[in-house]
């Protein structure tokens, strides 16, 4: 009789137990102070397995930027199929200020340390930032194309939207400066929407 051999599932497994717990570590003590020997324990494997697969903890905080892009990009590229003008900026501006949330604290150390590591930010911004504008991008890009909106360059029109947005993420959690100014997410994000399509400019009748 011929044993099959199954295809060995270990690796894969423990690959994705030190991204996983390496993620948490990284976001809750920064890079410095995160200690391989700390990660290797939450993701229940012996240090050395950690450098099997990464040489060095740089390059473990290199690839903690996949599952980032793996667990949030996806969904967000496809957030608005199908949807139309402001729908679509409602449902972008939702989507990007809850993926900012749930992953501030790791965003913090990669914008930190990509100060000292310019293949961090490379990889940062192709993987997470660019991805993030692209379906922005391609949406401003279709509504100028079918008239609704007019001749902007999308690049900068993408980035401005989400400069807005970006205000009040850093309001509340860089500045904690709520109790000087709490504003509801909601409300921001209607507002950001309705200044962005129509501006401040009052409308004057003839």
């Amino acid at each position: 009789m011929v044993t099959i051999k199954k295809p060995n599932q270990q690796k894969p497994v423990r690959k994705e137990l030190i991204l996983a717990a390496a993620r948490d570590v990284f976001s809750r003590k920064g890079f410095k102070g995160a200690a391989t020997a700390e990660i290797a324990a939450q993701a229940g494997v012996a240090e050395g397995t950690i450098f099997r697969y990464f040489k060095t903890k740089k390059e473990l905080l290199l690839a903690v930027v996949e599952p980032v892009e793996n667990a949030w990009i996806d969904e967000f590229l496809h957030s608005a199929t199908g949807e139309n003008g402001t729908e679509t900026l409602r449902v972008f501006l939702k989507n990007h200020l809850g993926m900012v949330r749930e992953n501030f604290d790791l965003f913090k150390v990669f914008f930190y340390e990509s100060q000292f590591y310019p293949e961090l930010r490379e990889k940062f911004v192709e993987n997470v930032v660019l991805k993030t504008l692209a379906p922005v991008e391609n949406h401003l890009s279709r509504m100028i194309s079918s008239g609704e909106y007019r001749e902007v360059d999308v690049k900068i029109a993408s980035r401005a939207l989400y400069g807005m947005l970006a205000v009040f993420i850093a309001w509340k959690e860089i500045l904690q400066a709520e109790d000087v100014c709490n504003f509801d997410d909601g409300e921001v994000i209607e507002n950001i929407i309705d200044i962005y399509l129509h501006g401040v400019k009052a409308k004057h009748t003839e």
